[in-house]
């Protein structure tokens, strides 16, 4: 179970990085198009904040989930041999235990002291 969470995890963070990568190029290249078609100073006083907000978002959510998905990652491998030897264990307690020794073999019990 945890091999599947680990290998969603490597999904998860490549995927995030690389969607917020395309989408910040793509922000900001449509900005600069824009600014440079216009040529209006009102314009970019207008879309600075907008356009800013947009990149800080991006960049946090493109570097924060990989980071977290990593974090997350390393947890479970840490987690996955804790969590597998109660199995091992478990296999050792359901072996019967050797047969006892039968009477005849058994030691002598000591005297008793008077």
């Amino acid at each position: 179970m945890l091999d599947a969470l680990i290998l969603w995890l490597d999904q998860v963070r490549s995927t995030v990085f690389w969607l917020c990568a395309i989408g910040l190029v793509t922000v900001d290249l449509g900005a600069v198009a824009v600014v440079m078609a216009t040529r209006s100073r009102a314009l970019v006083n207008r879309w600075t904040g907008p356009v800013l907000a947009a990149n800080l978002f991006l960049l946090g959510a493109g570097l924060g989930v990989p980071v977290a998905a990593l974090a997350a990652k390393l947890v479970a491998n840490s987690l996955a041999p804790v969590l597998s030897a109660p199995a091992a264990t478990s296999s050792k307690a359901a072996q019967p235990d050797p047969p006892s020794a039968p009477a005849s073999e058994q030691l002598p019990s000591p005297p008793a002291a008077p």
